[in-house]
């Protein structure tokens, strides 16, 4: 699921793009489940430590999960369902001799994900839209043989675009990553692209609504296509809980996900 785009929706509507200086912590759970495609359902739990860091026009982010996976080793988190031919992965499919591919078992596997790293710039426009401007990057600290990640490391722009309307909150975005080849997963570079809005509902509070789109990885895989609904409330003076539930609207996608998040600033 593209955790990183709905996090970074999260905080928008719930106001944070132009947050005091300064660092904010916080921690979530996801759990998704889908068959991407594949003929085993594959359930993916996670629980990222986020932290963030504001000065002026910059912030700063990086997130570490720890990952739990269970089923088929041609899903892997925070890509979809990919041809994996590493011997190790998990259910111990791989090569055989002449390039056969043994039969895909299911299996379970649990550790640390990969690293994810952005940096914003919020443009001064001089009016009521606002653009940021974000680089990005995988950082492959996840276990490629067990199957939690690719084994490789991916950078990413993306550009988003807001505005508020009396309390209604319009925002959209366009990105660009390049997914690193490793030695057993071979994938394509992807745009992807979402749009959403989101309803000041009480003091703090925000209801909202947004699409999000992904091309498919590779030759092998299918496109992500998913619709999320949120809500972000206040539970403390700087403190802010955030819930989410996810439909997936194409084979790329999980069939369902939900999560909950809270963070907290100093």
């Amino acid at each position: 699921m593209k955790r990183s785009v709905l996090f970074g929706a999260l905080l928008l509507a719930a106001g944070a793009s132009h947050a005091a200086d300064g660092f904010n912590l916080g921690v979530g759970v996801d759990y998704s489940s889908g068959d991407y495609g594949t003929e085993t359902t594959t359930k993916i739990l996670s629980v990222p430590v986020t932290a963030k860091y504001t000065a002026g026009a910059w912030t700063y982010k990086a997130s570490l999960p720890w990952v739990r996976v269970e089923g088929d080793p041609n899903v892997v988190p925070g890509l979809g369902g990919v041809l994996n031919l590493n011997p190790n992965r998990r259910g111990r499919g791989g090569l055989i001799g002449g390039g056969a591919q043994e039969p895909v078992e299911p299996g379970t596997e649990s550790g640390i994900g990969d690293l994810r790293l952005a940096a914003t710039y919020s443009v001064d426009t001089g009016g009521p839209l606002g653009v940021d401007l974000t680089a990005n990057a995988k950082i492959a600290t996840a276990d490629e043989d067990k199957g939690l990640g690719t084994g490789a490391n991916d950078y990413g722009v993306a550009v988003d675009l807001y505005r508020d309307f009396s309390g209604t909150l319009l925002f959209g975005g366009v990105g660009y990553t390049l997914l690193g080849d490793s030695d057993f997963i071979d994938v394509d570079s992807v745009f992807n692209a979402n749009v959403g809005a989101s309803w000041r509902v009480g003091e703090g509070n925000s209801l909202g609504l947004m699409y999000d789109y992904r091309q498919p990885a590779s030759d092998d895989a299918d496109d992500r296509s998913e619709i999320t609904g949120f809500y972000s409330f206040p539970t403390g003076e700087r403190t802010k809980m955030q819930v989410y539930a996810v439909g997936g609207l194409s084979d790329g996608s999980p069939d369902w996900g939900a999560g909950v998040s809270l963070s907290t600033g100093f």
